[in-house]
């Protein structure tokens, strides 16, 4: 693997996450989520982060025997070359596919609200091609500039919170447990892909300091955006209330609506400009690590060479749906799905068979040397 030079830093890698996942607010998610539980869609977020938190504490603390060693070599260490091999081609199978869809959907977005005239292999063509570009700098450089964009995008999302309280309605969130508490705790455990990025952010180790660093960003971030999906979950449903499920996109919706007063009662334009710039670090930093994952899974060394072709093969892939309702409805859904239940299986599994195979105890004993 070649190595960028420099390490990441806790700010960089906090703001390159925040990004990754919380962006997620601004997408099609809380109108799935509002269909799954009605008015309780905002305790998914929270209960399924409460629910991932486990494997994800079991696949960290199996990588911190392998100091310095991403995620795809600690599989193909503990399964064997060839039982490992499958799995870390499973992995990046499903992950390119959840790009492809996610990437398509932000092109949906920005063609629907923006530009509505703009063909959409044309939008997408440019998504692609800065996201490569950014990719090929290395991923200490998109962490530095994450960290650049992070605080006016969080302020701005606050911005947008603050603005649309006036027209909401904290009645909404009544009846209280939506659609029943069973239904709540079953909606939580496939929703587990909320947080799925987290699993492959392990594969970013290497480029760290020290594991410490690395688990240490890993868990502030996963708290914050745990908590960013849900309020902003929770504040769609005071200000759009029945309508939010029938909403593709409520946070553009909201956007176009709220004013500062009559002198400047258009200001989507700065929030659209904000959360472009955010997809655009989103969707780099899961380019550079699909590129990564092909680059261990078949042991090439100048995996960053790789990007370019792989971002015009996502491009494809995710032009294959005609219309954005494929890819919302029937696509992303099963991909997210598979993914959520496939990478918490695959991070049991990995800390299942170290403990069997005594990982803990001869690293346990080797400290006490």
């Amino acid at each position: 693997m070649n190595q960028q030079p420099g390490k990441l830093g806790i700010r960089e890698y906090v703001s390159m996450v925040i990004l990754m996942v919380g962006l997620k607010a601004t997408e099609d998610t809380p109108a799935a989520l509002y269909n799954m539980v009605q008015n309780a869609a905002w305790m998914i977020p929270i209960l399924s982060a409460g629910i991932f938190f486990i494997p994800l504490f079991l696949l960290i603390k199996t990588m911190s025997l392998y100091q310095e060693k991403n995620l795809f070599f600690v599989i193909q260490k503990l399964f064997g070359k060839y039982i490992g091999f499958f799995v870390c081609l499973l992995i990046f199978i499903i992950s390119s596919f959840g790009l492809s869809f996610d990437s398509r959907t932000y092109t949906n977005i920005i063609r629907v609200y923006y530009f509505k005239t703009t063909p959409v292999l044309l939008l997408y063509a440019l998504l692609m091609t800065v996201c490569a570009y950014g990719a090929k700098k290395g991923i200490k450089h998109i962490g530095s500039v994450a960290y650049l964009l992070i605080f006016s995008i969080i302020l701005s999302l606050f911005v947008v919170f603050g603005l649309s309280t006036q027209d909401s309605n904290i009645q909404a969130v009544f009846p209280f447990w939506g659609t029943g508490r069973l239904e709540i705790l079953k909606s939580s455990a496939q929703r587990l892909s909320l947080f799925v990025e987290f699993f492959m952010l392990t594969m970013l180790v290497p480029f760290f300091t020290s594991s410490k660093d690395f688990r240490k960003g890993t868990w502030i971030a996963y708290i914050y955006v745990s908590i960013q999906i849900s309020a902003a979950t929770l504040f769609f449903i005071c200000l759009l209330d029945h309508s939010l499920g029938e909403m593709g996109y409520p946070f553009h919706t909201a956007i176009r609506y709220i004013s500062l007063g009559s002198y400047i009662p258009n200001i989507e334009i700065v929030f659209f400009i904000l959360w472009v710039m955010a997809s655009f670090i989103r969707f780099t930093v899961f380019l550079y690590i699909n590129a990564l994952m092909f680059g261990e899974t078949f042991h090439i060394k100048d995996f960053e060479f790789l990007i370019p072709s792989l971002a015009t093969i996502y491009l494809l892939i995710g032009s294959i749906p005609e219309t954005p309702l494929q890819v919302g409805i029937e696509l992303k859904p099963f991909i997210a799905t598979t993914a959520g239940l496939l990478f918490t299986a695959v991070s049991i599994i990995v800390w299942l068979t170290a403990l069997l195979k005594g990982e803990f105890k001869h690293a346990k004993n080797k400290n006490n040397i």
